[in-house]
């Protein structure tokens, strides 16, 4: 079940309540109000703490001490990453080998320690594709980018946030990938 109301008590105190701000250009552009919800001042500099943190707190003490897993070329892998330390859960991280220096830098840094990362592919998929055979050899939590409900509820707080502030929305645009956000932003749709 996905719970965005829970998910919105468990990220207290650990991602930010992020503004909107009004895009004063866009807007006139447009000859429309156009806000952006200021992701990129959470500590990981995107939503995806929101999910990853929201599933990771949801195991339980047996889970925690095997560890988790995750595939990322960079923001889930940043969230999984501040997670774990925030948690003291040890984390294995796969990112693919093209994935560029600074990303791989910000994961070791919200790690600090408690994360070990293989680089390791071409591709996402390649990369996802040995993460999920490790995980199942070592007997870890798999942490997926987007298609779990904990993750798809706590990225659904970015939409909750935006109709506790904006209660007369005509557009929501959200960016699609594996479509966590925008599935959680769903969930919180307001009546028509």
């Amino acid at each position: 079940m996905i719970n965005v109301d829970a998910a919105c008590e468990t990220l207290k105190g650990v991602a930010l309540k992020t503004p909107l701000q009004l895009h004063k250009k866009l807007s006139e552009k447009f000859q429309a109000e156009i806000y952006l919800k200021r992701e990129d001042l959470q500590v990981v500099r995107s939503y995806k703490i929101r999910g990853a943190y929201n599933l990771i707190q949801s195991l339980n003490a047996e889970q925690r001490s095997r560890g988790v897993v995750c595939a990322s070329a960079g923001n889930h892998a940043q969230g999984v990453a501040f997670s774990c330390r925030y948690l003291g859960i040890p984390g294995t991280i796969y990112m693919p080998a093209i994935t560029p220096k600074q990303k791989i830098n910000q994961v070791k840094m919200f790690g600090n320690g408690v994360v070990e990362i293989v680089l390791v592919g071409d591709t996402f998929d390649e990369c996802q594709t040995h993460a999920l055979a490790f995980a199942k050899e070592n007997n870890r939590e798999f942490i997926p980018p987007f298609d779990h409900p904990k993750v798809i509820a706590g990225q659904g707080t970015v939409g909750k946030e935006i109709l506790d502030d904006l209660k007369d929305i005509d557009f929501l645009f959200v960016p699609v990938g594996g479509g966590g956000l925008g599935a959680g932003a769903r969930r919180r749709r307001a009546p028509r």
